[in-house]
This record gives C-alpha cells, sequence and structure tokens, in this order.
C-alpha cells in the first residue's frame, strides 16, 4: 500500500517542480528570439529572488505539511484545518510584503542581485512585473500539497496544465504580438500564477473540501513549530540563492561570460532533471508525517524499501535520458553548435543528469529526517547541501579546469552531503554496526511491539470472515474480557463486509483493505484501510439516527458499541479508526 501511495502522490509533486522549469525555458526562448540575448541573462539574474520567495513558502510548506500528516494520523481533523488556515494567512501577509518590496525597492534588488547597469533597467521591470503573481504563486504552492491530503490529485494536475498553457499563450500575446518586452515577459508569468492559483483554490468553494477557510479565530501557537520544522527546507533554497549568486562570479573570473551564460541557460532547464528528486522527497516527507502520526513501523520499513527499489532506479533512468538529450537541451538557448558557450552547457547538463541518482538521495535523506523532527541536524545538511559542498570545491577546481571545475563541483558536492548521513547515524547511535531500524533513525519506543499488532489484508467477505475470530482471539489474549473481544472482532467485521459489498464494486479497479488492530494504552484500536470512493460510516450513521431502526442494522451497531469512532479521507484513502476500552 505504501508503494501505491508513493506512486499516486508522486506524478503531482514533480509536475509542482517541473513547471517552473517550463516556464522558465518558454520566458528564455521568447525573450531571445523576440526580445534580445541579454535578456535571457535578465531573468537569469532573477533566479536568486525567486530562490528566496520560494524559501518562505518552503518553510510554510514543510512545516505545515509535516504537522498536518501527524494531526491527520493521529486523527485530529480540527487542528489539521487550524493549521491550513494558520498557513494560508501567513502566506498571503507574506506575499503582501514580498510585493510591496519588489515594487518600492526594485532598484536595490537589481544591484543585490549582481546587476550590470546595462541591464538595470531591464532587471527591475522584470522584479516589477513579477512581483503582481508573487500573493498566488506562494498560495498555490501551499494549496497543491493540501490538496492531496484531500484526493484531489486531478484538479493539481489541472491547475499545473492551466498556469503552463496560461503562460505560453500570454509570452506569445504580450512579447511576440504586442511587443511590450521585458515587462510583458514578466506580467505573463504573473498572470499564470494568478491561472494556478484560482484552478486550485476553486475547490475551497465547493462542499467536497475538507479543510475550510475560518479566520475568525486564527490559532498563532502552532506558528513556531511549523516555522522550526519547516526552517531546513527554506534554509536550503536560501542557501541555493547565494551559491548561485557566487557560482555566477566564480564562473565571470575563470570563464568569463560564455560560462556565466552557460550556467543562466543550465538554470532554466535544471527543475527538469531535478523534478522527480524534488518531488520524491516532498512525497516521503507527506508520507512519513502520517506514519509518524499513526506510529507505523512497517510502514516506515515499507518506504525504505520504495526508495531502494524504485526511487533510486529510476533517478538513473532521469539521468541517462537528460545526458542523451544534452545536445538537444543545449541548442534550445545557443542554436549554434560550434560555439563554446554550446560546448560549456552541454557539459554542465550532462555532468548534472549523471548526478540525478545523488540528488535524489539527498531529497529522500533531507524530507525524512524532516519529518521525523531531526531539526539540528537537517538544518546542518541543508546548509552543507545548499552552500559548502558546491561552492567550495568551485573555489579550488576552477582556478585549474575553468567551467568543467565548476561543473564538477556539483557531484562532488552531493557526495560529500551524502556522506553526512552515516557520520549522523554513528553519533546518534555511537556504533558503526546498525540495525535497519536504526538506519531509519526509529527508536524502540516508536510504534507498538509485534506482540501487541495483529495486521490483515481482505480482498474478500471470506477474508473478512476467516479473521473475526483472530481479532477475537487477538483481544482475549491482551487481557479483554470475552464480550469486549466478541464486540471489537463484530465491530471490525461488519465494517470491513460492508466496504467490501459496496467499495469494491463501485468501479473495476482491484481493491484491497488493509486492517489494523493495535492493544495500546489499555484498550483496543480497530484501524480499517481502503481505497474505494470517499464513504463517512460515522457521518453516514449521524443522517440514519432518525430513520427506520431496522435499516443499516451493522452500521448502527457498530457506532453504539464503539467507544470512539473518527473516520478521514488520508492521502486518496479512506480511514477509520474504532476504539473499544477494556
Amino acid at each position: 500500500m505504501v508503494r501505491k501511495l508513493y506512486f499516486k502522490l508522486l506524478p503531482v509533486q514533480i509536475m509542482i517542480v517541473a513547471m517552473g522549469a517550463v516556464n522558465s525555458v518558454v520566458d528564455g526562448a521568447v525573450a531571445g528570439r523576440y526580445i534580445n540575448a541579454a535578456t535571457v541573462g535578465v531573468v537569469g539574474l532573477y533566479y536568486s529572488m525567486v530562490c528566496v520567495i520560494q524559501a518562505i513558502g518552503n518553510m510554510m510548506l514543510g512545516g505545515s505539511s509535516v504537522l498536518c500528516g501527524r494531526f491527520l494520523g493521529g486523527d485530529d481533523l480540527r487542528k489539521t484545518n487550524e493549521v491550513f488556515v494558520l498557513n494560508q494567512a501567513v502566506v498571503f501577509f507574506a506575499g503582501i510584503l514580498l510585493n510591496v518590496l519588489s515594487f518600492v525597492f526594485a532598484s536595490p534588488l537589481a544591484t543585490i542581485l549582481g546587476t550590470s547597469e546595462v541591464l538595470r533597467g531591464d532587471l527591475i521591470l522584470y522584479i516589477r512585473g513579477y512581483a503582481i503573481g508573487i500573493i498566488p504563486m506562494l498560495l498555490a504552492q501551499q494549496l497543491s500539497s493540501f490538496l492531496q491530503l484531500e484526493r484531489q490529485n486531478t484538479r493539481g494536475l489541472i491547475g499545473v496544465g492551466g498556469m503552463i498553457v496560461a503562460n505560453v499563450i500570454l509570452d506569445i500575446v504580450l512579447v511576440a504580438v504586442l511587443r511590450m518586452g521585458v515587462w510583458g515577459l514578466a506580467l505573463a508569468t504573473a498572470l499564470s500564477n494568478w491561472v494556478y492559483f484560482l484552478i486550485l483554490f476553486s475547490h475551497y468553494l465547493t462542499p467536497k473540501a475538507q479543510m475550510r477557510y475560518r479566520f475568525g479565530k486564527i490559532n498563532l501557537s502552532e506558528l513556531p513549530t511549523i516555522c522550526k520544522i519547516g526552517l531546513p527546507g527554506a534554509m536550503t533554497v536560501l542557501c541555493m540563492a547565494l551559491r548561485s549568486m557566487a557560482i555566477n562570479r566564480i564562473l565571470l573570473k575563470y570563464a568569463g561570460e560564455d560560462g556565466l551564460a552557460a550556467n543562466s541557460a543550465f538554470s532554466m532547464v535544471s527543475g527538469f532533471i531535478i523534478a522527480f528528486g524534488l518531488g520524491s522527497g516532498a512525497v516521503v516527507r507527506m508520507l512519513t508525517s502520517v506514519f509518524v502520526g499513526e506510529e507505523d513501523r512497517d510502514a516506515m520499513h515499507d518506504l525504505l524499501r520504495v526508495a531502494e527499489t524504485r526511487i533510486i532506479p529510476i533517478s538513473v533512468l532521469v539521468g541517462v535520458v537528460t545526458m542523451l538529450f544534452s545536445s538537444v537541451i543545449s541548442a534550445v538557448f545557443f542554436p549554434d553548435r560550434s560555439s563554446a558557450v554550446f560546448g560549456m552547457c552541454r557539459t554542465l547538463i550532462m555532468i548534472y543528469g549523471a548526478s540525478a541518482p545523488l540528488i535524489a538521495m539527498c531529497c529522500l535523506w533531507n524530507n525524512y529526517l524532516q519529518a521525523l523532527g531531526h531539526n539540528t541536524f537537517v538544518n546542518l545538511f541543508s546548509l552543507f547541501d545548499g552552500f559548502f559542498s558546491c561552492v567550495i570545491p568551485a573555489l579550488l577546481l576552477a582556478p585549474f579546469l575553468g567551467a568543467t571545475g565548476v561543473w564538477i563541483a556539483y557531484p562532488v558536492g552531493l557526495i560529500l552531503t551524502l556522506l553526512l548521513v552515516p557520520v549522523y547515524a554513528f553519533l546518534t547511535w555511537k556504533r558503526y554496526r546498525i540495525t535497519r531500524d536504526e538506519w531509519l533513525f526509529l527508536k524502540p519506543a516508536f510504534g507498538v511491539s509485534d506482540a501487541d499488532r495483529l495486521d490483515m489484508d481482505l480482498s474478500s467477505v471470506e477474508d473478512v470472515t476467516r479473521t473475526a475470530e483472530t481479532v477475537q482471539a487477538f483481544c482475549e489474549a491482551h487481557y479483554m474480557n470475552e464480550k469486549k473481544s466478541y464486540y471489537s472482532a463484530l465491530c471490525l467485521e461488519e465494517m470491513a463486509a460492508n466496504i467490501v459489498e459496496h467499495g469494491f464494486l463501485k468501479d473495476k479497479r482491484k481493491h484491497l483493505i488493509h486492517a489494523r488492530v493495535i492493544h495500546k494504552d489499555d484498550e483496543i484500536r480497530l484501524r480499517i484501510k481502503d481505497d474505494c470512493i470517499p464513504f463517512d460510516p460515522k457521518e453516514r450513521a449521524e443522517l440514519l439516527s432518525g430513520e427506520d431502526v431496522t435499516k443499516n442494522i451493522g452500521l448502527r451497531m457498530v457506532t453504539k458499541l464503539a467507544d470512539e469512532m473518527t473516520y478521514q479521507n488520508l492521502l486518496g484513502l479512506n480511514v477509520l479508526t474504532i476504539s473499544v476500552s477494556k
């Protein structure tokens, strides 16, 4: 089930990362063909500012995703919605602040970004035009993650597609047809951000939305926790901004304007290369947060197996494809294949493509440890990965190898960053030979023991019937009296049979129920997960309260026998938790 969830969530996360690259490539191609080649450099110079904007969004997104995952895993829907409202309010006000700063201080920002006097005017125009889309850009970045928690992956994909189409059309109309120059180029990107946001936001105007905009009582108490958890993600992007500025200066000194141009073009397409790694990391963070809330040790092991058997091989394939198409990609920006800048760009893309597996593993460990709450190490990891691990090798290699030395610094930095993980494991456990649980940084007290847990996969009514006796025996073995043990088994049998009877036949897909029985805190907890259409039995029972008592007898009986019953639709799964005390 973990593998299925991983690949269900992954496409949207990849699209979210890649869409920025699509827009950058379109902007670069349109700028080069319909304005001038120097404008490509303007877009490249603004990249550091984009990183700063994304850093703020990443901090709120990372912290909110982890907290929401924990609260959902613990069946606390109220706190989940409070985090959602707080997230949107903080991001909105941050967007207003960035918008004002971009308009009022455009000229000082241009200086900080490293512009020349020739490009200053165009960069100021681009800064102000882009600012119009900062607020929707930040809000949509957050909503895309929340929509996945609500099983709205399709809407997320439609939003991404709408944004890309809008940007392409607006670039052509505003730049190629109306000849609005740099201002039109920036305005096209800003308006496409609004299209993306409105498509995602429209879900929260429908009754299907589980999370609601309730700004009357914003709970600020979780904001420090969100910032603390999300800081590593923000630091990574901020360090990338600083790294970009440092690398640009190194290239100008040792490789000239051709080296700078090659790196700027590469920055526009790098989103495609890193999309799988960043998308995988985001999914790992989301799933890990939920599994931590559920204290599901087995799911954590399954997640590592997905990394070993799926993430690494796919990232190798991404790297191979990137290397094969390196010439084609370079030619998009530099049509003259005999030029020095074309050769530099092609070499960089090939080296970075070969680094795709290293990128994926860095993203995986960064997000995984962030979800587990290893904040101090993750901050160090992010700082090292984002700046020092690349800039220091570049400073050492560039004097001897020129631009190639800078390109080689990228994989060298990734390797050095990954080596921090085993060092941290050794410092944590104080020994070299560690267990699989210890590699996952899972403490012995995490979750419940095998003796206190019963797991079952059910695919038919016969499976459900057979497991009833097993559940009753499990409860009796944990000192629950015979009557309560029978009630527990009956609750699971009734609800699982209902899912098989009504959920499995709604479509032609193959479905599966995963049932878990846990003995903890002097009670029995039954957790039933299925991937059928959303159905809230608790809400249904409340609707039936005034109807004929002879109807839906099983559902009525379970609501009376259970001490507590909660439901949530979590990452596309129906999750029903029933508690029966001793």
